[in-house]
C-alpha cells in the first residue's frame, strides 16, 4: 500500500468513484479514442498522450488512438505524431475521452461526435456538461493532474514516459507552477511524477527551451509592444509582419510570457492574424486579475489567470484593449 500526502489521499478518495465508472467502460470497449482541444497547449497533450500510453501499456489487446490536431512547435519535437484513422474506424463501437475540453464544439476532431460513448474530462468551468460520464474538477491545475490523481487510483504501474507526459501538462497549466491555481495537491503530484522517473531538466528544456531565431520575434515584441495606462501589455502579429519575417501564427504567439513578472504589468497578451480563418487570436494571461470571464465575452474563456479569445478584424482590437483596460482599471 502506498502512503500519499493526506492532500493527495483525500483526492484519490474523491476521485474513486468516478474511476471506476471510467475504466469499467474502458474495458467495456474494443476501441478508445482520446480528443483534445483545436490548437493543443501541453496540457491538452501531456494528457491525451499520458492517458493514451497508460491504456496501451494495460491493454495490448484493445486499439487505442490519441486523435486530433499536431502542433507546429510542440508535435515532433516534445510530444508524437497524433494517431490518424479513417471515417470507417468509427463503423464500430467507440468510447470517446475528451480531455482539457470546456465546449464540445472546440473537440478538434469532430469525429468525436460519432463515438458510442463519450467521457468528458475537464478542469474549466462546466459551461456545457457533455458525455456519458462528466467529470470536472475545477480546483485542478490541469487535466494532466486530475490523470495523474485517476491513475494513482487505478493502481497499476505508471511508465517514466507516462509520468514525464503528465508533469510537461501539470507544468504547462500551473505556469511553471506559479499560477494561483497551484495546490498543494500539484506539488504533491508532481512529487510522485518525479519518483517515478521524471527528468525535470529534460522536461523543461523540451518545453521552453528557444531557437537563435526566436531572438528576431522577441526584438520584434520588444520594439513594437505598447502598454496601457492601467498596466495592460500586447504585442500585435498581423500577416503582413509574418510573412516578412518568415514567422507563423502559432510561432509567433509564442512569446506572451515575456512580459511575466513585470512589475506594473497586470495582463498581457499577443494577438496574431489567422488569415485562412480571417480572425486575430488572441492569448490572454494575467498576474492576478481574473481574465476568463473578460475573454469569455470576446468569443473565448479559459482559466483564470490564462485564458484566449477571438477578435474578428483589426477594428475590434482598438475596442477590445480599450475594454480590457477598463476592466483592469476598476
Amino acid at each position: 500500500m502506498h502512503k500519499y500526502s493526506k492532500t493527495v489521499a483525500k483526492k484519490i478518495k474523491e476521485y474513486t468513484k468516478v474511476t471506476k465508472q471510467i475504466f469499467t467502460l474502458i474495458e467495456k470497449h474494443d476501441k478508445v479514442a482520446i480528443f483534445s482541444h483545436r490548437s493543443p497547449d501541453f496540457d491538452a497533450f501531456g494528457s491525451q498522450f499520458g492517458l493514451g500510453e497508460y491504456l496501451k501499456a494495460h491493454y495490448p489487446t484493445k486499439d487505442i488512438k490519441v486523435l486530433g490536431d499536431n502542433h507546429e512547435i510542440y508535435s515532433i519535437d516534445i510530444y508524437p505524431l497524433i494517431d490518424e484513422v479513417s471515417d470507417e474506424w468509427f463503423d464500430d463501437p467507440v468510447l470517446g475521452i475528451v480531455v482539457d475540453t470546456a465546449v464540445l464544439d472546440r473537440v478538434s476532431d469532430k469525429r468525436c461526435k460519432k463515438v458510442s460513448t463519450l467521457i468528458k474530462i475537464d478542469h474549466h468551468p462546466n459551461v456545457e456538461p457533455y458525455g456519458d460520464i462528466c467529470f470536472v474538477d475545477v480546483a485542478s491545475v490541469a487535466v494532466a493532474e486530475m490523470i495523474a490523481v485517476i491513475l494513482l487510483v487505478d493502481g497499476r504501474t505508471v511508465s517514466k514516459d507516462v509520468a514525464s507526459y503528465l508533469f510537461s501538462g501539470i507544468v504547462g497549466d500551473s505556469g511553471r507552477f506559479k499560477y494561483a491555481s497551484t495546490t498543494a495537491l500539484t506539488f504533491g503530484i508532481a512529487e510522485i511524477l518525479i519518483n517515478l522517473g521524471v527528468d525535470i531538466n529534460y522536461v523543461y528544456n523540451q518545453l521552453y527551451v528557444q531557437d537563435i531565431d526566436d531572438l528576431r520575434i522577441i526584438a520584434y515584441i520588444l520594439n513594437n509592444h505598447k502598454i496601457t495606462k492601467n498596466g495592460f501589455a500586447y504585442y500585435i502579429f498581423d500577416d503582413e509582419t509574418q510573412k516578412r519575417m518568415n514567422v507563423s501564427a502559432e510561432r509567433a504567439k509564442e512569446n506572451v510570457n515575456i512580459f511575466a513578472d513585470i512589475r506594473g504589468i497586470k495582463v498581457w497578451a499577443s494577438i496574431t492574424e489567422q488569415k485562412n480563418k480571417n480572425q486575430w487570436r488572441v492569448s490572454l494571461r494575467s498576474a492576478e486579475k481574473p481574465i476568463n470571464e473578460f475573454a469569455l465575452k470576446w468569443r473565448g474563456g479559459g482559466h483564470v489567470q490564462a485564458s484566449g479569445a477571438t477578435l474578428l478584424n483589426r477594428e475590434e482590437i482598438e475596442i477590445f484593449v480599450k475594454e480590457l483596460d477598463e476592466y483592469i482599471g476598476s
